[in-house]
């Protein structure tokens, strides 16, 4: 038996359920939707098919397999547009990154992250996921559309710098010091509270002194208010324009934790701190008579203990690993200070608590300055004070006032990896800086030239590029040093190294401004007399202009190393660790060509610990660390004595290392370990910085981990001052310490500087952002042609704008403009009318500026006119052919994964990318839309198009049809 029934009732259902779904009436809703390949019929897509399994694609990876393999894709549907097959390789090439990236943070959030085979994997991972970024980029670069074209970057009409270049700021907010009312008594100033302040006008030779003491108050409240009235009477009265005031904060909500939740029950009182109204043409300086030493300690606080949870979403046991916190504190030796609100584990004598960025990976060194601020070097693997790194792990110096305030932060700029072990200050206020770099690390050379018309001289100046910024093997690590003037700009920067690797682990100014940098090295030096096995140590010299005068070489078939240097009159002194022994060496240096070693001593062996300082005063040399040994020297007697396990010391010898009536050596700790103690020398007096976890004789166990700081007299060993205190979880590890000799006074309690207070910092892009001199990126134009933007040594937001409008031939409008809310400037770059148009293109591998100044890759141009919904189909058409559809990815190539931040980016930016490659194939197949902006919305629905909806109405009569034999 026989059944037929009318097709086109299904087929008139069908329709009816399809304009349901697309949000229209029962007329079927007009569209100049348009395939660019003539047909909305396409070869099936990777996502549609299930896709690959992650696990899958990373196993083809790790095997060795390229991310980009066009010839492995095949096309399901014969006549496809071959534009089909680039978008599948491109999106494949991506989503293999992704796996990849999944697989690393699945072993970083892991349990036994830290284990040797996830290490060796996630090591493997890294170098697949790199290699795979510039094969997908190449490709992105590379491939020829016919319908369509694609760029790595975004589309924008308008591209904002990030990373903001400092404006003038005469506003300075000190650290609060009062909580309650602005009218009621303030503890932090009660008592003598007497200083100075020092105000040079701009054009004056001769600052205006204006005396504060507060006993002049009389009577009256030492509330916030009344003081501020009082400082500010005193200035007006010298005819001043600086003005203070009262900073207030409101109270944070107070709250309990009750069954789990968070519970308001409250209200903190309001916090008051003292701000400074500055004019820039008013210089400040603040002095107070000197009430004792300050000490700065960099340090970590928090649980160090691995603790194992339950992970709903993996279902396993996993291994937490808790996360530290880095803190900067100060002490002051008096004692003669007060807690501050928002204060936490307040010991006496603290006057300082700044908990620094997550960034900041590690402290090596920290060092005070001629003018009572400090200098941290750090290890930072993010963001720091607002500028990007370029690497996975960069350099950073920051400078603090003597109240704790970021006065600047300067960061190397490696292109891979580098870390700072080394710190000196001289007295006239320049830093250098040393340590090991990885990869690249742009240098240049500037030259300034001088020429005269008329009466009148102008100068020039022109930037190269040095040969071998990335070493002989850019795999291994070589020493830098870099050195920047009093206001923090980058003077110069010398890499250096052998064949094999290299670290600088010290650095010491000479009084004529040469430089000394020391360390170890596994090869043969340029200059050096040959290795003599394992790591031998080395002493580089340079002169103030950076020029290398002399390189010394020595050691022992052992490992040996240079890990203290400093420079009196016209000798060298070098401490370092020699065959496991504390070796101390002197060089002449009176021709900084020819160092001639004059003299040596051996002071015992090293017993497991480091060297960490060295210091040459009335005739002394001292040197300080660590150590298990209690006998360097002969050991020490009584209270100076050796404790046991591992302690402090400090040791002095004469200079001439021949004379022994004068040896000493004291230790400081407890029958516990005190290792990787931090040292300081000051005027014959020893400062030690560590963490313990036993008793010391003189102290209070606190918390399961203490820190500790003592000062001892080296020559009669006498202990002058200690403080142990307690942090979060009981646990506190010092990382650094610098002492400034009688840097406290009345004005830490007030959170006030001593010395001045800038109000302004360098503009040049090399000390306001990572970019360095010789780091560059590329303008491109329609036709293909690209234009370099090189950084240089003076560069500034202003020259650059001018650099790339030129550069652009003024088809793009570039202005420096103020970022709100910010005292910062940042660059604005936008075409210069509706037909201009320019991509911005990274730089070199290694030197690209983009990254440094917080711009990215793209395309600028104007947002292109939509067509109206009366436009013809055929002008549609018309334009269709005339131009191509251009997407741009959004896709960051400068990701990485070397930590769970940056995998947690690197995946952002993947799926940012897919999802553009998916977008890409929609118009490859349906076109593109060009109805009005409000009837898309209201047309628009989850499943796509009309034009979509119209190929699946024709793909069901045409499977009807088949279906009943054309009948």
């Amino acid at each position: 038996m026989t059944l037929s029934f009318d097709t086109s009732l299904l087929t008139s259902y069908f329709n009816s359920k399809v304009r349901a779904s697309a949000g229209t009436s029962n007329t079927p809703a007009p569209t100049t939707a348009t395939s660019p390949t003539g047909t909305t019929r396409a070869p099936t897509a990777p996502w549609e098919k299930g896709g690959t399994p992650d696990d899958t694609l990373v196993k083809n990876i790790l095997a060795g397999k390229s991310f980009i393999r066009e010839s492995a894709v095949t096309l399901d549907l014969a006549g496809a547009s071959a534009d089909y097959k680039k978008l599948y390789t491109l999106y494949t090439g991506l989503n293999s990154l992704r796996a990849v990236a999944a697989k690393a943070q699945s072993i970083m959030t892991g349990a036994n992250a830290d284990s040797i085979t996830n290490k060796t994997e996630l090591n493997s991972l890294r170098r697949r996921f790199d290699s795979g970024l510039t094969e997908v980029s190449g490709y992105v670069k590379d491939a020829e559309y016919e319908h369509l074209d694609l760029i790595q970057g975004a589309i924008t009409d308008k591209l904002k710098s990030t990373v903001g270049v400092p404006r003038t700021n005469t506003t300075y907010l000190a650290k609060d010091i009062h909580s309650g009312t602005a009218t009621s008594e303030v503890e932090a100033l009660k008592g003598a509270v007497v200083f100075d302040i020092a105000v040079k006008k701009t054009g004056t030779a001769t600052p205006i002194n204006v005396h504060i003491d507060l006993s002049e108050m009389g009577g009256d409240t030492r509330s916030m208010s009344n003081v501020v009235t009082y400082i500010n009477g005193k200035l007006k009265e010298a005819g001043l324009s600086t003005k203070f005031a009262v900073q207030r904060t409101p109270g944070t909500d107070k709250t309990v934790e009750t069954n789990g939740k968070t519970v308001k029950v409250g209200t903190n009182p309001d916090t008051f701190s003292l701000k400074i109204q500055g004019d820039s043409t008013e210089a400040l300086s603040f002095t107070a008579a000197s009430t004792g030493d300050s000490v700065f300690v960099v340090q970590k606080t928090g649980d160090t203990d691995k603790t194992t949870k339950y992970n709903k979403e993996t279902k396993k046991f996993e291994t937490v690993t808790p996360k530290q916190t880095t803190g900067l504190v100060k002490f002051n030796t008096d004692g003669d200070t007060v807690s501050a609100p928002g204060d936490t584990f307040w010991t006496a004598g603290r006057s300082v608590q700044n908990d620094l960025e997550g960034s900041i990976k590690t402290v090596h060194q920290s060092v005070s300055g001629p003018d009572g601020s400090v200098y941290v070097l750090a290890d930072v693997d993010g963001t720091v004070d607002g500028q990007t790194i370029k690497g996975t792990q960069d350099v950073a110096l920051i400078k603090y006032d003597s109240a704790g305030h970021v006065v600047y932060t300067r960061t190397l700029g490696a292109a891979d990896t580098a870390t700072g072990y080394a710190l000196s200050v001289g007295s006239d206020g320049k830093v250098a800086i040393a340590g090991s770099v990885t990869g690249t690390l742009s240098t240049v050379t500037t030259k300034t030239s001088t020429y005269t018309v008329g009466d009148k001289t102008f100068s020039t100046t022109s930037t190269t590029e040095d040969t071998g910024t990335s070493g002989t093997n850019k795999t291994v690590a070589d020493s830098f040093v870099t050195v920047f003037d009093a206001a923090g700009q980058e003077m110069w920067t010398k890499r250096f190294g052998s064949n094999e690797e290299d670290t600088a682990l010290a650095v010491s100014f000479g009084a004529d401004g040469s430089v000394q940098v020391a360390g170890k090295t596994r090869g043969v030096m340029q200059g050096g007399v040959g290795s003599a096995g394992g790591f031998d140590a080395y002493v580089r010299s340079f002169d103030p202009t950076g020029k290398v005068t002399a390189t010394v070489q020595y050691g022992t078939s052992g490992t040996d190393q240079a890990n203290a240097v400093a420079v009196d009159g016209n000798t060298l002194y070098v401490a370092g660790v020699e065959d496991s022994n504390i070796v101390l060496r002197a060089y002449d240096i009176t021709n900084p060509a020819k160092p001639t070693l004059s003299g040596t001593r051996t002071l015992g062996g090293i017993g497991g610990g480091q060297i960490g300082a060295i210091d040459v005063y009335n005739g002394k040399v001292y040197v300080g660390g660590s150590t298990g040994n209690d006998s360097i020297l002969g050991g020490g007697s009584g209270s100076t004595a050796f404790h046991g396990h591992s302690d402090g010391f400090a040791a002095t010898v004469s200079t001439d290392f021949n004379s022994t009536a004068g040896d000493k050596v004291v230790y400081y700790g407890g029958a516990g370990e005190e290792k990787n103690v931090r040292v300081q020398f000051t005027d014959g007096k020893v400062y030690f910085a560590g963490q313990t976890e036993g008793e010391i004789a003189g102290t209070t166990k606190i918390g399961e981990a203490d820190a500790y700081i003592a000062r001892m007299d080296v020559d009669s060993g006498t202990l002058e001052w200690s403080q142990r205190y307690s942090g979060k979880d009981g646990e506190v590890d010092p990382q650094s310490i610098a002492v400034t000799s009688g840097g406290a006074s009345v004005l830490d309690k007030l959170g006030l500087p001593k010395g001045s207070i800038e109000y302004k910092d360098s503009t040049l892009l090399t000390s306001a952002t990572s970019a360095r001199a010789g780091d560059s990126f590329y303008l491109r134009d329609s036709s293909g042609s690209q234009k370099k933007i090189l950084i240089e040594a003076n560069e500034t937001l202003d020259t650059l704008a001018k650099k790339i409008q030129r550069a652009a031939g003024f088809k793009l409008k570039v202005s420096v403009a103020k970022v709100a809310g910010k005292p910062e400037s940042q660059l604005i770059i936008e075409p210069q009318n509706k037909s201009s148009q320019m991509e911005i293109v990274k730089g070199p591998a290694g030197k690209d500026a983009l990254e440094g100044l917080g711009l990215t890759e793209g395309l600028v141009r104007s947002e292109p006119d939509k067509p109206s919904a009366s436009a013809s189909a055929s002008a549609s058409k018309k334009a269709a052919a005339d131009t191509e559809k251009l997407f741009g990815l959004k896709f960051n190539a400068d990701v990485n994964l070397n930590s769970e931040e940056s995998i947690a980016a690197a995946i952002k930016t993947l799926d940012d990318a897919l999802k553009n490659v998916r977008s890409a194939y929609r118009y490859l197949r349906y076109g593109e839309d060009t109805t009005s902006s409000d009837d898309s919305k209201k047309k628009a629905t989850s499943s796509g198009s009309t034009a979509y909806w119209n190929a699946q109405a024709s793909n069901y009569s045409a499977a009807l049809s088949r279906l009943t034999g054309g009948a």
